[in-house]
């Protein structure tokens, strides 16, 4: 199964909060951060907040950060709020798609299972738990002289 390229880059945003969770990023630092451009970013970030995932705030010293900790955010919760909609192979379609098949193909009950044991495996996984070791190696990429940020 292939994720949406938004849902892969939502997936590093959410690991980039998640790292320093108390810190309000901008859009504009985290464009460069998780190799999205920024307008698409902003969607994302739109996304993610309709989702309840993130907290977006105004202003000077707005930005974006968690809205829940790391370890309440399930893998499987985000991959099903962002590809939301997108059918599998034509037969999952909501309309039913065009497949000449369908009144005899047995296939769309065993991708229909491959696809929800694929999911519940992201399930058991928080974001908390695909961070050990992350953040020591993202704060060490930004450094200002001698001094770690």
């Amino acid at each position: 199964m292939r994720l949406l390229a938004s849902t892969d880059i939502a997936l590093r945003l959410l690991m980039r909060l998640a790292a320093e969770p108390s810190r309000v990023r901008k859009a504009e630092e985290l464009s460069g951060e998780v190799g999205a451009p920024r307008n698409h970013l902003h969607k994302i970030i739109q996304d993610l907040a309709g989702a309840g995932l993130v907290r977006t705030l105004r202003g000077a010293r707005g930005g974006v950060l968690l809205a829940r900790s790391a370890a309440e955010i399930r893998i499987g919760e985000v991959v099903r709020r962002l590809e939301e909609g997108q059918a599998l192979v034509e037969c999952f379609r909501p309309d039913g798609g065009a497949c000449c098949l369908s009144a005899d193909c047995r296939l769309r009950g065993v991708l229909a299972r491959g696809r929800a044991a694929f999911l519940a495996e992201l399930d058991a996984v928080t974001l908390a738990d695909c961070l050990p070791g992350l953040t020591e190696t993202l704060r060490s990429l930004y450094v200002v002289g001698d001094t770690p940020v």
